[in-house]
């Protein structure tokens, strides 16, 4: 289900992951930034977005002295119970980020497609969906959201094109105002959206480079941290930090107010929803593919087909258990910023001590380790 002879380019690599962290940093991020930070929220996305590009230096690093796919380099590295605590880490941070990105389209979708639909219905859809697009392989998905990318990106900058003239720049100040606790948090805040490119490290098998993964990454890293600050000046421009603060999804908000010249399409705003309803469904297929592909290694499965099951399976509980309960929200916040963030962070930093220690500049076999 995983072997794919054909591998996919950088740029297609460099689109998935636009798409991966712009749906959820775009739709989540302008609301808590506005709340923490106000007009230096622009800040706080500079600041994540160079502490994301120190993650990806640790990770391109690992990346270069693994020798095949990144499981046995960790297992190579720091032996095999490690590397499957390693893997189990990773796991655990995709399947509840997939399941947390299933509530936040589910919930998308009922407020502004299917009122009246059932939950577990338009969940069950949309995970089955992500398993066939996982089943298919990584060469179907990466073509089809290849296009994606254009049809989607051209109409979110015609409208935010158009939005600009609802700004008014006088919403953008105070500027260096807030404190330095606000500007941390929201830099904090910021980097853990930035987390899903840590699906690099498991895309070395299926990418034509894999050496240059990590720039990359990087590459896709800036251009949505550009974008992202755009979006947050004009929606600060037009509602203002405080107005911004209160909004769920202000981004979605902005799209119903802004109208087309003539006024011969007057609902745009439901065919701009569908801009972060393929962008969250992007990275609900990567969190299926990542947490399966982990399963499988950890395994030792030969097609994945359990994988897949249990991933489907794990993925909707956990998003009915934040759709019932909707305090679990502030604590898987908790758990990105204060275990996932540093974890991720540590365990690349820790494998390239040992590495250097145990084997200098030597290359790591494939299959050391087990």
């Amino acid at each position: 289900m995983f072997a794919d002879n054909w591998k996919i380019s950088l740029r297609q690599v460099r689109r998935l992951l636009i798409l991966d962290i712009f749906g959820l940093s775009s739709l989540m991020m302008p609301g808590a930034l506005s709340s923490l930070t106000g007009a230096d929220g622009i800040f706080c996305l500079l600041f994540g977005m160079a502490g994301g590009c120190v993650l990806l230096l640790c990770m391109g690093a690992n990346l270069k002295r693994a020798k095949e796919d990144y499981y046995h380099y960790m297992t190579g590295t720091v032996g095999q119970f490690l590397g499957d605590f390693f893997m189990v880490f990773y796991f655990l941070y995709f399947i509840i980020l997939c399941g947390f990105v299933l509530y936040q389209i589910t919930t998308l979708v009922l407020s502004w497609m299917l009122p009246e639909g059932p939950f577990w219905g338009v969940g069950i859809l949309l995970l089955l969906l992500a398993a066939y697009g996982t089943i298919r392989g990584i060469e179907g998905r990466a073509r089809i959201y290849e296009i994606l990318f254009w049809f989607l990106g051209i109409p979110l900058l015609v409208m935010l094109f158009l939005a600009i003239q609802k700004v008014d720049s006088d919403r953008w100040a105070p500027i260096v105002y807030s404190s330095g606790e606000g500007i941390l948090q929201g830099s904090l805040s910021f980097s853990v959206f930035l987390l899903p490119l840590t699906g690099i490290l498991f895309l070395k098998p299926f990418c034509q480079n894999g050496q240059k993964l990590a720039s990359c990454a990087r590459t896709a890293l800036v251009s949505v941290t550009l974008l992202d600050g755009v979006i947050y000046l004009i929606l600060l421009g037009v509602f203002g930090s405080n107005t911004m603060g209160v909004l769920k999804r202000p981004a979605i908000t902005l799209m119903s107010m802004v109208n087309l010249p003539g006024g011969f399409f007057t609902r745009q705003d439901v065919v701009m929803i569908s801009v972060w309803f393929f962008a969250l469904f992007a990275l609900l297929h990567t969190g299926v593919f990542q947490s399966s592909l982990i399963l499988k290694e950890l395994f030792h499965e030969p097609k994945g087909g359990w994988s897949l099951l249990v991933t489907v399976i794990l993925a909707f509980a956990i998003s009915a258990a934040f759709f019932r309960n909707q305090i679990l929200e502030e604590a898987y916040e908790i758990y990105q910023k204060w275990i996932a963030l540093p974890g991720m962070l540590l365990i690349s930093l820790f494998l390239l001590l040992v590495y250097w220690f145990r084997f200098g500049n030597k290359w790591i076999k494939k299959g050391e380790g087990r």
